[in-house]
């Protein structure tokens, strides 16, 4: 069998075979990447996280989920439910209001001026409002040869309910948020329980970083010396790019773990704003 996956990071407590219809299987699609986490629903607690980099673009799904398992000594169907993330920045949010299933074409031939042929939506539990975007393939159809019980997310749905939940009892009205991937980077403006702000901005040097997030700091009129600016994804905190926006934003924070999950030692070397999303998903359930 041909291999397209190449582990890249590998941390996991001892997984027992006897136990995994009660562990919750949560898998990230990324655009060059698939990460995985398990959380024992017994325990409480997460006992596993990977991830393998992807050697060629647009391989099928089901040839990554075929080799996943056989690399993983596993099936899909072992776990109690199974979570998919799609991790994209093709989505639009629609107030549910306006929302009308059967415009979703028309939805989509506005926003990407091409025909979608699969597609999903999410409703948040913080907004009144769908996310809808497109899939590549039929991902359900696909997850359904493997497993009874699946979930379909897209990142952004799992991200903003998140932050929502967590920050709109605090105290700090305003917070900005970005999510950092490849190039590309998803940024998140909250007013308490308001969602102000989302949106992704692709960049090739750390001035196309913090010009983007400046201009949109000047059009929100988000103070640059208050307003906290918290940092999740795959960045380093003394990185080019933090440093850059550290000249220009006073408070810039990196996530400590959610105290209301817990992790498996195994874990602990992996900072925990690398994988918030992935983390986040199990609140989702």
């Amino acid at each position: 069998m041909t291999s397209y996956l190449y582990p890249y990071l590998q941390e996991s407590a001892s997984i027992s075979e006897n136990s995994k219809d009660n562990y919750i299987l949560t898998i990230q699609q990324l655009l060059d990447g698939l990460s995985f986490v398990i959380f024992d629903t017994k325990g409480q607690k997460f006992i596993c996280l990977k991830h393998y980099n992807i050697s060629e673009k647009d391989i099928p799904l089901e040839t990554l989920l075929i080799e996943l398992q056989a690399r993983e000594n596993w099936k899909l169907n072992d776990f109690k439910t199974v979570n998919f993330v799609i991790d994209n920045n093709e989505n639009t949010f629609i107030p549910e209001d306006c929302y009308q299933e059967e415009c979703m074409e028309s939805y989509f031939k506005f926003l990407f001026k091409r025909t979608i042929l699969y597609s999903n939506t999410d409703r948040f539990s913080t907004l009144g409002a769908v996310n809808i975007y497109p899939m590549q393939e039929n991902v359900s159809a696909i997850l359904s040869q493997f497993c009874k019980k699946t979930n379909i997310y897209h990142t952004s749905t799992i991200l903003i309910d998140s932050l929502i939940k967590e920050f709109s009892e605090r105290n700090q009205e305003i917070r900005a948020f970005i999510n950092v991937k490849k190039n590309v980077y998803e940024l998140v403006v909250i007013n308490n329980s308001d969602l102000i702000f989302h949106n992704y901005f692709n960049y090739n040097t750390k001035e196309d970083f913090i010009y983007f997030l400046l201009f949109t700091f000047e059009q929100l009129k988000v103070d640059n010396e208050t307003v906290p600016l918290y940092f999740m994804g795959f960045v380093e905190e003394k990185s080019p790019v933090v440093e850059l926006c550290s000249r220009y934003i006073r408070n810039i924070r990196f996530f400590n773990r959610n105290n209301n999950l817990n992790y498996s030692n195994e874990l602990d070397s992996i900072p925990y704003y690398y994988y918030y999303t992935l983390y986040n998903s199990i609140l989702c359930e």
